[in-house]
C-alpha cells in the first residue's frame, strides 16, 4: 500500500484501499481520502480507533435503512482493519457549503440560491418522508461535488421521529450566533418577531418578496406554523 501521508492507516487484509491523504483528525480517530482499488473510485474513510462511537452507530443505522437519494451522502460499507479498528467507508465529496461560502467574495445570486435550496429541501423532504430528523443541518454538513451537486451528511445527531419540518437557507454570516444551546434558544426566541423581516431584508438583499416569505416561513418559531420541506419546494419563490 502506498501512503502519501506519513500517518499510518491499517487496512483490511486484502489492502483494497490506498490512502491518499488525511482530511481531519480527532481524539476518536481520523477521516481519510482514499482510493477503492476494487471499485476504482475515491472514497472517504472514517477510521475509529477505539470502537464505534454512539453517534457513528446511529449514523450507520440511519444511512443503512434509507434508500439511495441523490441529495443524501452514500454509505459504502463498514469494515475493520487488521487490529480491530473500525472503517466506515462513505462517498467522498471534495467541498462543503461552509468553505464555499467563506471562499466567495460576493453573495450568491438568486438563481444560485434557488438551485442549492431546491437540492437541500429535496434531501430534507426525503428524510422527513422516511421519519428521520437530521437535527444538525448546517453548511459544514452539506457536501458538494465537482458538478455542484449538494448532499446532506453527518447523521450523528439524527433521530427517528414522526412528522416533518425544515431549515433556513444560509447567509454569509451566522444569523443566530449562539455559543450554547441556551443562548441559541434565546437568540431564536427574541429574534423571531416582527422585526425579523427588516433584519433579513438587510442581511439577504438578493431575496425577493417571495424569497423573504419563504425564509420567514422556514424560521417560524412555532413548529405548527413552520412550512414543511414538501411545501417549501412548491413555494412560488422557485
Amino acid at each position: 500500500m502506498s501512503l502519501v501521508n506519513p500517518m499510518p492507516l491499517d487496512l483490511p487484509p486484502k489492502n483494497c484501499y490506498q490512502l491518499l491523504n488525511v482530511v481531519s483528525r480527532g481524539s476518536y480517530g481520523m477521516v481519510c481520502r482514499a482510493r477503492d482499488l476494487e471499485a476504482g473510485e475515491i472514497v472517504a474513510i472514517k477510521h475509529e480507533l477505539k470502537g464505534l462511537r454512539r453517534s457513528t452507530v446511529r449514523e450507520i443505522g440511519i444511512l443503512e435503512s434509507l434508500p439511495h437519494h441523490r441529495s443524501i451522502v452514500d454509505l459504502k460499507k463498514v469494515t475493520v482493519d487488521e487490529h480491530g479498528g473500525v472503517l466506515v467507508v462513505m462517498e467522498f465529496l471534495p467541498n462543503d457549503l461552509r468553505r464555499l461560502i467563506a471562499a466567495r467574495k460576493e453573495a450568491f445570486s438568486a438563481p444560485q440560491l434557488k438551485i442549492m435550496m431546491s437540492q437541500i429541501l429535496k434531501g430534507v423532504r426525503f428524510l422527513h418522508e422516511n421519519d428521520v430528523m437530521h437535527r444538525d443541518l448546517k453548511p459544514f454538513n452539506i457536501l458538494i461535488n465537482e458538478k455542484d451537486r449538494l448532499k446532506i451528511c453527518d447523521f450523528g445527531l439524527s433521530r427517528w421521529a414522526s412528522g416533518s419540518g425544515s431549515y433556513s437557507p444560509v447567509p454569509r454570516r451566522v444569523l443566530f450566533p449562539g455559543n450554547s444551546e441556551i443562548q441559541q434558544l434565546s437568540y431564536l426566541r427574541f429574534s423571531l418577531g416582527p422585526e425579523l423581516r427588516t433584519m433579513l431584508s438587510v442581511s439577504a438583499p438578493m431575496l425577493s418578496g417571495a424569497g423573504l416569505d419563504l425564509l420567514l416561513s422556514l424560521l417560524a418559531f412555532n413548529p405548527n406554523n413552520r412550512i414543511t420541506a414538501d411545501n417549501a419546494i412548491r413555494h412560488p419563490w422557485f
